[in-house]
């Protein structure tokens, strides 16, 4: 067992490319990898997570995405094209099984892991995920202020890229301004949570670890999003564990809803009261559920369906929403 907590590396991949990783928890632990939401993930890790690693002994190793911190942009990129990246990391890590857990605009890259790693993959755990229902600023139930705000960024990825490399300056100097923005656009029932002193750090220290070389990155990464996944839901062999807040204003329920009638295998839990940011709240749970030390807290698969079937979706403070389709 390692005497520090989190260890910071990078690999040259095959193609002469850098993939930033940090590893946390036991060496002799059980391998979860870790896929980051839209903002990256601090590689010297986050709030809680050296505890409950290693409460649970588990060995967490979290992957920055290409072009965010550490990690070399690969432009040109998609979803598979990540997974490809993390059968080099676990081949060079000497891990030959492990779970997966996706987060955010990280759900599909670890959906795609599970499906092009699926000999490897033990479960995965979905946390407030995109699913390929459509653009992410074109969900029903976005916040109409993030919608205009995302479909921007997607119609000139590269006039905003130059306008954040020009703001990071002032952000690194005032990083309490990102989450300002963050707490604006969480929950209610959440941003008292969002604003302690201890997240608010490990929220700014993602951001400004993913932008260390700029946000093209992030940008990027975003842009995938909007181009499709190339693969279906139902592709994914494995157990997957969906956990989403009903009041998420960000990745909007039906996100979820779609991956449960999609999922060939998954159990679900949604919490009423959560939005985009319970991953946080949950992030022991959500692990000890993924390696079986606890049980699932599961709403039936059975109800889910039926909040998404045929006659539409129907959402406890939603009412009743249109038929979810995917988008080819």
């Amino acid at each position: 067992m390692r005497a520090d907590p989190t260890h910071c590396a990078s690999l040259r991949l095959a193609g002469g490319r850098r993939l930033g990783y940090a590893i946390t928890g036991p060496d002799d632990g059980t391998p979860v990898l870790y896929c980051h939401g839209a903002i990256g993930t601090p590689l010297g890790g986050s709030v809680d997570l050296d505890a409950i690693t290693s409460e649970l002994g588990v060995r967490h190793i979290a992957v920055n995405r290409p072009g965010i911190g550490t990690s070399d942009r690969a432009p040109g990129r998609t979803v598979l094209d990540f997974a490809r990246d993390i059968r080099e990391l676990v081949d060079a890590l000497a891990v030959e099984r492990f779970a997966v857990v996706g987060v955010s605009a990280g759900g599909p890259y670890g959906l795609a892991i599970a499906r092009e790693l699926a000999d490897r993959v033990d479960g995965v755990a979905l946390c407030s995920s995109l699913s390929p229902l459509c653009a992410p600023h074109r969900a029903p139930g976005m916040d109409r202020r993030m919608r205009l705000a995302l479909a921007a960024l997607a119609r000139a990825p590269d006039l905003w890229a130059g306008i954040g490399d020009a703001l990071l300056p002032m952000i690194r100097r005032h990083p309490r301004l990102i989450t300002a923005v963050i707490a604006a656009h969480a929950a209610r029932s959440e941003r008292a949570r969002v604003l302690a002193p201890d997240e608010q750090a490990s929220a700014s220290a993602s951001f400004l670890d993913a932008a260390a070389f700029g946000v093209r990155g992030m940008i990027d990464d975003y842009s995938v999003a909007c181009s499709g996944w190339g693969f279906s839901p139902a592709d994914v062999e494995a157990e997957v564990h969906l956990w989403h807040g009903v009041r998420d204003p960000l990745v909007p329920i039906e996100h979820a809803l779609q991956l449960a009638i999609t999922l060939p295998l998954c159990r679900v839990f949604f919490d009423p009261d959560e939005g985009h940011h319970f991953f946080r709240s949950r992030l022991r749970t959500i692990l000890a559920v993924l390696i079986g030390r606890d049980a699932h807290p599961a709403t039936s698969l059975d109800h889910a369906r039926t909040m998404a079937g045929d006659g539409g979706i129907r959402v406890p403070g939603r009412g009743r929403l249109g038929r979810l389709r995917a988008r080819p």
